[in-house]
Parts: C-alpha cells; sequence; structure tokens
C-alpha cells in the first residue's frame, strides 16, 4: 500500500480548492455539490471529506488562500506609510484592487461572494464572516482616516466613519462591475482615477 505523504494531501487540498473555485464560478455555490468538486479535481468523496467538512469548509479555505498576502501587505505598508496615513489608505485599496484583477484567486473569490453565492440558511455563515471581515476593515480603515485629520492631510471636519463607507462603496461597486465584463474596462486604472477624485474632495487645502 502506498503511503501518502504530507505533500501529497497538500497537493490534494489545493486541487481541490482550485476544483471548487471554478465550479462555485460557474454554477454558484448552492448549485454545486462536495462530489461535484471531488469529481472535478479527479479525488474520491472520502478524499474531499478527509480534507474539508463542507461547502462552507471550502469556502472558509479559499478565504484563508488569499489572506495571508494580504496580511503580510497591510503590515509592509503600515511601516512604508507610518506617517503618512491617507497615503497607507489608499495604497492598501489599490493593492487590493491590483489582487482582485490579477491573481486568479482573489479574483474567483469575488467573484463568488459577489455574484455566485445565495445567502440563504445555509450559507448564511458565509455572509456573517464576510460581513465580520468587512466591518474590522472598515473600523481599520477610520482610524487611518482619522490619523490623517490629527496630522492636518484630511479636512477637520470630515466624517470618517462617513467618507470610509463611501470608499468601500466604490470599490465595492467597480468589483461588482468589471466581473460582469473583464474587458469593458482595465479595473486597476479606473480604481486609481475615481479613488483619487474621491479622496481630493477630503484633504485640507489652503484656506481651509
Amino acid at each position: 500500500m502506498v503511503r501518502r505523504t504530507k505533500q501529497d494531501a497538500l497537493t490534494t487540498r489545493h486541487e481541490l480548492l482550485d476544483a471548487a473555485e471554478r465550479l462555485f464560478s460557474e454554477r454558484g455555490v448552492s448549485n454545486t455539490s462536495m462530489m461535484q468538486v471531488a469529481e472535478a479535481a479527479g479525488v474520491t468523496r472520502g478524499a474531499i471529506y478527509h480534507h474539508f467538512e463542507n461547502k462552507l469548509d471550502l469556502i472558509y479555505a479559499m478565504m484563508e488562500r488569499v489572506s495571508l498576502p494580504v496580511d503580510e501587505m497591510r503590515e509592509e505598508l503600515r511601516k512604508e506609510h507610518a506617517n503618512a496615513p491617507l497615503q497607507q489608505l489608499r495604497q492598501r485599496c489599490l493593492h487590493i484592487v491590483n489582487l482582485v484583477q490579477n491573481d486568479p484567486h482573489m479574483r474567483a473569490l469575488v467573484n463568488i461572494l459577489c455574484h455566485k453565492c445565495e445567502y440563504v440558511e445555509d450559507t448564511l455563515p458565509i455572509h456573517l464572516r464576510h460581513l465580520r471581515g468587512r466591518n474590522e476593515c472598515i473600523d481599520e480603515f477610520v482610524n487611518l482616516l482619522e490619523d490623517a485629520k490629527k496630522v492636518g492631510s484630511v479636512r477637520s471636519n470630515v466624517d470618517a466613519r462617513t467618507a470610509i463607507v463611501g470608499i468601500f462603496a466604490l470599490i465595492d461597486g467597480l468589483f461588482y462591475n468589471w466581473l460582469l465584463d473583464t474587458d469593458y474596462f482595465d479595473l486597476t486604472e479606473a480604481a486609481e482615477r475615481t479613488l483619487d477624485i474621491y479622496l481630493a474632495g477630503l484633504v485640507t487645502r489652503q484656506g481651509d
């Protein structure tokens, strides 16, 4: 009997995640079964349940797979722009946009969450986890904008939470529309231009 190595198990796990990405993106989460994912990855029913308890577990793993580079980016930008919170905020937004446009795993995940996941009873935990992560990110960005107000780069009368909710609406709207037709416009270019227009309305000008 051939004994499987840890590397074999890791390879199988990645193949299952890749298969789930494809099928969820094509058919939607609700219309894809665990067995279909296993067949697409070329493994048995037992193999997929060895790695993942259910579809929720699969999507959580897909989220975790893209979270590490995002976390690393956040720490790098925090150090690089420690004294320029508004620039740190801008660069974080554009880095995520760049990942969605150029990293296939990030693109697939955002497409699934935006277009292919019905938030009904079975998949409600996905929505709640996504919402929790979104809210934590909003809180971090609010703190950055408050820091920008303290150093004088953003007008003191700007309501930080309202402004950040607007930024999230802008970026999420770009994601949603770009994923409908990725050839219609360049996501990174559109994000940079529209974000800079938005931020220009927040910055302190001479005489403010």
